[in-house]
C-alpha cells in the first residue's frame, strides 16, 4: 500500500532522466555499440555524459554493470517505459539489440515529439485560464460586492438573468476547487481499486474508457507486433513463444497472453486466431498475422505493423490535440464573455433607475 501512495504522489520533476535524454541515451548506445564498444563500456561512457537526477541510481547502474547486467535491466533502473523495456529484454535474448535499437528510438521520438506538441498547445489557454480564474477571485472580492450594495441602497431589481450569471461568477471558483478535488478523489479510489483487480478485470475495466481503450489497444499491439518480429524472426515457435511469456513473472499482462496462446493452440487455433479473441489488440493484427502466416514472412509483415501503429498513435495524439485546445478556448471565452455581462448588465441597470 505504501508503495501505491508513492507512485501517485511521485512527480514528474523527479524522473531519473528527462525524456529528450532518453531519447539521446538510445541512440548513442546504438552508435556506440555499432562502433563496438561493449554494453557495459557503453553504459559506462554514456553514464559521464547523461545528467541524471539520481545519484544512487547512477551508483547502482555502474555496480549492476560490473556484475553483468543485460541492458534491459539498465533501461528499467532508468524507468524506460515498459514497451520498451520488454522488447530489449528479448531483442537481447536472441542477440538482436543492435537492430532494435532504432526501433526503440523511433518509438520514443514519436512519444517525445507528441507530447511537446501537446504541452506546446495547452500552455497559453492554460495560462489565460489561471489569469482569468485570478481576476474572478478579484473581481468577486471588489467589484460585484460593490454592485451588489449599491443595488440594496438604490433598491434596484436585478434581472433574472444577472442574478444567475452573478451567483455563477460567485461561485465559479468554489466550483472548480471542489471539482478537482472530487476527481482527484475518484481518481485515487479507481486507481487504489484497479490494482487489485485479477488481470482479467483490468483488461475490461480499461477497455470500457473512453479514449484511453483505444491508445491502450494500439500500445499493446505495438507491443506484441514488435516481439512477435523478433520471435519469428529468430525462429522461435508458438511453443517457445508461450513458454517465453509464461517466464515472465514480474509482467502479469505477458502470463496471461502465454496462457490465451497456450489454450488457443491445444484448441487447434492459430495464433492469428487465438490473438482475434484477446479484446487489447487492434483487429487488424489477426489479418496481418494472416497474412504474413500465409506468405512465410511473418516477421516483416509484424515488424511493418509495429511502424504503422506507431504513426496511429501519433495520429490519434494529433486529432486529440486539434480538438483540445479550439475546446478549450471556447470555454474561456463563454467565461469571459459572462463575466463581461456580469460588470456591464449592473451599469445598465443603474442607467435606467437613473432616467
Amino acid at each position: 500500500m505504501k508503495k501505491q501512495w508513492i507512485n501517485i504522489f511521485r512527480l514528474k520533476g523527479h524522473s531519473i532522466i528527462s525524456d529528450k535524454n532518453k531519447i539521446a541515451l538510445i541512440a548513442k548506445l546504438k552508435d556506440l555499440l555499432d562502433h563496438g564498444y561493449t554494453l557495459s563500456e557503453s553504459f559506462s561512457f554514456l553514464l559521464q555524459h547523461t545528467q541524471l537526477n539520481d545519484h544512487n541510481v547512477k551508483m547502482r547502474i555502474k555496480d549492476d554493470l560490473q556484475n553483468g547486467a543485460n541492458c534491459a535491466h539498465i533501461l528499467k533502473l532508468l524507468k524506460f517505459p515498459k514497451a520498451i523495456v520488454t522488447l530489449i529484454y528479448f531483442a537481447e535474448l536472441f542477440s538482436d539489440l543492435s537492430i532494435t535499437l532504432p526501433h526503440a528510438h523511433e518509438y520514443l521520438l514519436k512519444n517525445y515529439s507528441a507530447k511537446r506538441q501537446f504541452l506546446k498547445t495547452i500552455q497559453y489557454p492554460a495560462l489565460l485560464l489561471i489569469i482569468f480564474i485570478g481576476m474572478l477571485v478579484v473581481i468577486n472580492h471588489t467589484i460585484i460586492p460593490e454592485f451588489q450594495n449599491l443595488y440594496q441602497n438604490l433598491d434596484v431589481n436585478i434581472s433574472p438573468i444577472q442574478f444567475y450569471l452573478s451567483s455563477f461568477i460567485l461561485q465559479l471558483p468554489q466550483m472548480l476547487f471542489y471539482i478537482f478535488i472530487c476527481l482527484f478523489l475518484i481518481f485515487l479510489i479507481f486507481f487504489l481499486g484497479y490494482k487489485k483487480l485479477s488481470i482479467e478485470n483490468k483488461l475490461r475495466f480499461i477497455l470500457h474508457i473512453p479514449i484511453v481503450s483505444k491508445f491502450f489497444r494500439l500500445y499493446k499491439t505495438f507491443q506484441i507486433s514488435s516481439e512477435l518480429s523478433l520471435f519469428y524472426k529468430n525462429g522461435i515457435n508458438l511453443q517457445q513463444i508461450v513458454e517465453i511469456y509464461g517466464s515472465q513473472t514480474n509482467d502479469e499482462y505477458l502470463v496471461y497472453l502465454a496462457r490465451k496462446i497456450a489454450v488457443g493452440s491445444h484448441n487447434g487455433l492459430k495464433l492469428s486466431e487465438t490473438l482475434s479473441k484477446v479484446p487489447c489488440f487492434d483487429k487488424r493484427l489477426s489479418i496481418f498475422i494472416e497474412e504474413g502466416e500465409k506468405k512465410g514472412r511473418l516477421e516483416i509483415e509484424m515488424k511493418l505493423y509495429s511502424e504503422i501503429i506507431i504513426e496511429k498513435i501519433e495520429q490519434l495524439l494529433q486529432l486529440i490535440i486539434k480538438f483540445i485546445q479550439p475546446l478549450v478556448f471556447f470555454l474561456i471565452a463563454i467565461l469571459i464573455v459572462s463575466l463581461y455581462l456580469v460588470i456591464m448588465l449592473p451599469m445598465f441597470d443603474l442607467m435606467q433607475t437613473i432616467k
